[in-house]
């Protein structure tokens, strides 16, 4: 098992923590880091961490389709 950190704005949580479910990563926390960001910790299998990277920049991608 690996733990990966991903620090995000807090309005984009709910999208992360939907896209993670969607995938079968329930194993994570989120924990404040700064007044508007959190930070979201991933445990998962190390054959599992593309498919983060991969919800990382769909997440992200999806915000700046929406500006």
């Amino acid at each position: 098992m690996k733990k990966i950190g991903i620090v995000v704005d807090n309005y984009k949580l709910d999208r992360f923590k939907k896209e993670l479910g969607k995938a079968g990563l329930k194993d994570f926390d989120v924990v404040p880091f700064t007044e508007d960001t959190s930070t979201i910790k991933v445990n998962t299998p190390k054959d599992r961490i593309a498919d983060v990277k991969r919800i990382c920049q769909s997440v992200e991608l999806h915000f700046k389709r929406s500006n």
